[in-house]
């Protein structure tokens, strides 16, 4: 299961800069940017101080994704 936010999208709502958004809740702009791409996930602390800056629950943001991979099946028999 792969972590997916909708960060972006209530930053935009909120007409909020990157930077804006950083500085309100103490983070670095390229922490924001990250976050939003999902190249590093979010640390508890960091979900729960966005949470709060937006008055919204965790879950809100973030949110489980189910994977989808195309390995082959294995059938348990060797050949």
């Amino acid at each position: 299961m792969a972590v997916k936010n909708d960060l972006k999208k209530l930053r935009k709502e909120q007409r909020l800069k990157q930077a804006d958004l950083a500085i309100a809740v103490g983070m670095c702009e390229k922490s924001i940017s990250n976050i939003e791409l999902e190249k590093n996930p979010a640390s508890l602390e960091t979900a729960l101080r966005l949470a709060a800056y937006f008055k919204v629950s965790v879950e809100d943001i973030f949110h489980l994704e189910e994977e989808h991979t195309t390995q082959p099946h294995k059938s348990g028999l060797d050949t």
